[in-house]
């Protein structure tokens, strides 16, 4: 997304960034959205293969910490 966001909320403009996850202590990532609802396995915690996944765009308003997430494609 390249086009400048203004915030929905107050109007000022937004940051992008993104939502880190943290898999183990030694290890972290970029959120990710994944279709369907999360169905949960023994070991790995929810089943992801085999699944649509993009990774999420977050911006921040400047101003007033609002923040809006978008899942467009790679």
């Amino acid at each position: 997304m390249s086009e400048q966001l203004a915030c929905p909320k107050c109007g000022n403009a937004m940051q992008e960034g993104f939502i880190l996850e943290y898999a183990t202590h030694a290890s972290s990532a970029a959120s990710r959205w994944v279709e369907g609802a999360p169905v949960k396995t023994l070991l790995f915690g929810v089943r992801t293969a085999d699944k649509e996944q993009h990774p999420i765009q977050s911006f921040r308003c400047q101003s007033c910490g609002y923040l809006e997430s978008y899942a467009r494609g790679e």
